[in-house]
């Protein structure tokens, strides 16, 4: 049962190193890249959006995650500009779910 748990915690940690970590120069630098694009600079001239990405954690996160070295291909250039959106919507919804005081 050791060996299994140990297995286990080898894969774990295998499947962690691939995920990225983003930290906030990261996600300011990529912001800065992404102003490059029209539909971002849409989402920037909302105001509820342009609040959202200043301070949303879940939004800034799926914006440092995204490779810029890979927004060349238009593909992956659609395959982050709905991860953003997604992430904008439920943002938007969550916000307005709470009550106004």
């Amino acid at each position: 049962m050791g060996t299994f748990l140990e297995l286990l915690g080898a894969i774990g940690q295998l499947f962690l190193s691939f995920t990225k970590e983003v930290n906030e120069e990261e996600i300011e630098k990529n912001i800065t890249y992404l102003k490059r694009y029209e539909w971002f600079n849409d989402y920037l001239s909302n105001n509820k959006y342009q609040a959202l990405i200043e301070k949303n954690t879940d939004v800034r996160y799926v914006i440092g995650k995204c490779n810029v070295t890979k927004m060349k291909k238009h593909k992956y250039r659609l395959f982050v500009q709905k991860r953003i959106n997604r992430e904008l919507l439920k943002g938007e919804k969550q916000e307005s779910s709470f009550p106004s005081i």
